[in-house]
């Protein structure tokens, strides 16, 4: 009996030691798991324990490029991408950053010498790609009642010629009623004549977001000309065809005179009854806009070869693409309010936010339609918002919502009444949000922060515990760590 608790004592007494040599060595020891599983070409495997050491704070330079290493030789998945663009992107500088950066450096030449005709790298919206996540695409018409069915006809065969083109990548179905993806309003007449030197608007694309979701697409069609004449089918199907590839998240302009999407100076070029024709450079650019993941869409049921670093690089990248564009477009239509839109909101990504007022008080003056103010308002309450600016922000919101009432309105707003500490305004517009999404947690942490700033536990204890039990899969997102002992 004695010797069974010497050697159960001994026992525990080396257990506890393990496991103090354990604990102090784990990020060593996870290294050589991972390079027995690297021996054995079984890089997912490796990865595991390698990014176990990581998360323990190795950075060990040569461990680094192991796990490089373990990356570049494994299945080129979004998942390996995301992770070698991450360590590209990192903030420490080693030979391990350099390979990745290299390799994916390599990536994007593949990619570009695979699709020589495009001009994806105009495709962003305020940085991010956007598009479709599933299929098919609906469509549907608005206020058509008065339009002729020629006029119908042709924008109908120009989404047809987008399918086409696809291969079938998209698919459209024109819808007769309920929630389409795609809305073809038409306005009935042109009212405000252009003036001597001002280009003429056919047509325009705005997209409907809300929290990175992408909600519709509407197209606004103009269908008489500036003199007030019916466009003829042909001259609306070229219109259309520009118009449904900005609708398919295709958010700027080429550079290239022929192709759909060129941003032509010519007012007269909208009259040229010829049909046109899509040119290989629309199609591939169509082809790998919807290869790439989308940052903004409306679900995520497509398959995607890529991340859009690999295509469009890093946030530097993107923003010369867009900054060039957006003055291209102020050069070419100087009286249209969108290149100085486009062109604020790079300034506000960069945290530019005086300049990117300036351009946006420009379009503001600029703007003719409630579609585009109801941008230009929210842009102004965000920069507003960012230099602390409040009450300007406040009424640039109120302005905006006057206009069309949104939720991303509603959250600016009730940040704004959380940064003046007007609690009670700040919980009504949390309460709404709350309401108005109750799947969202997001509001529903806001809500509950906000009654832990007014020491009201309770309240913030049930609003949290009431939507867990409603959504208990949120259980695990780890916004709600942060309550700890309010969530028992």
């Amino acid at each position: 009996m004695k010797n069974l608790r010497i050697i159960f004592y001994t026992f525990l007494v080396g257990l506890l030691c393990f496991a103090f040599y354990f604990r102090a060595n784990a990020d060593k020891i996870y290294v050589r798991i991972g390079d027995f599983y690297s021996s054995k070409n079984n890089f997912e495997k490796a990865q595991v324990f390698y990014e176990k050491s990581i998360s323990l704070g190795n950075k060990d330079t040569k461990f680094r490029e192991r796990y490089v290493n373990s990356l570049i030789n494994a299945p080129l998945t979004l998942d390996i991408q995301e992770k070698l663009v991450k360590m590209a992107e990192g903030e420490k500088v080693d030979s391990a950053q350099a390979s990745a950066e290299y390799f994916l450096y390599n990536l994007r030449r593949e990619i570009h010498d695979k699709y020589p005709e495009n001009y994806i790298g105009q495709a962003p919206f305020n940085g991010k790609i956007i598009h479709w996540g599933t299929l098919p695409i609906t469509y549907t018409f608005k206020h058509a009642a008065s339009v002729p069915s020629e006029i119908i006809s042709a924008i109908d065969s120009a989404f047809d010629e987008w399918e086409r083109a696809s291969s079938c990548r998209v698919k459209f179905v024109r819808v007769r009623t309920g929630q389409a993806n795609i809305i073809v309003d038409f306005i009935a007449g042109y009212k405000d004549t252009p003036q001597e030197g001002e280009k003429y608007v056919v047509a325009y694309t705005t997209p409907v977001i809300n929290q990175n979701q992408l909600k519709n697409m509407v197209i606004k069609f103009n269908v008489y000309d500036a003199a007030n004449n019916l466009f003829t089918p042909n001259q609306m199907y070229n219109t259309a065809l520009h118009e449904i590839f900005h609708a398919l998240g295709y958010m700027g302009h080429s550079y290239t005179e022929g192709n759909i999407m060129y941003m032509s100076k010519d007012k007269n070029s909208i009259l040229n009854d010829t049909k046109r024709v899509l040119t290989n450079a629309d199609k591939t650019t169509l082809e790998l806009l919807y290869k790439i993941r989308p940052d903004i869409t409306n679900a995520d049921n497509l398959k995607y070869d890529y991340v859009s670093y690999l295509v469009l690089g890093d946030d530097e990248d993107i923003n010369y693409s867009k900054v060039r564009e957006a003055k291209n477009y102020i050069r070419k239509a100087p009286n249209l309010p969108n290149g100085y839109v486009d062109l604020a909101e790079i300034l506000a990504a960069e945290k530019k936010y005086p300049e990117a007022i300036k351009y946006l008080e420009k379009a503001e003056r600029l703007s003719k339609n409630n579609d585009m103010l109801s941008v230009v308002y929210y842009n102004l309450a965000i920069c507003y918002f960012y230099i602390s600016n409040y009450e300007m922000s406040d009424e640039y919101v109120e302005r905006a919502i006057s206009i069309k009432d949104n939720e991303d309105l509603h959250e600016i707003r009730a940040e704004i009444y959380m940064k003046q500490e007007n609690f009670e305004l700040a919980q009504k517009e949390y309460k709404y949000l709350v309401s108005l999404s109750e799947g969202n947690p997001n509001y529903v942490c806001a809500l509950a922060n906000l009654y832990i700033k007014k020491h009201e536990y309770l309240k913030a204890r049930k609003i949290l515990k009431e939507f867990l039990k409603k959504h208990p899969k949120e259980k695990q997102n780890p916004i709600f760590k942060q309550y700890g002992i309010l969530l028992f």
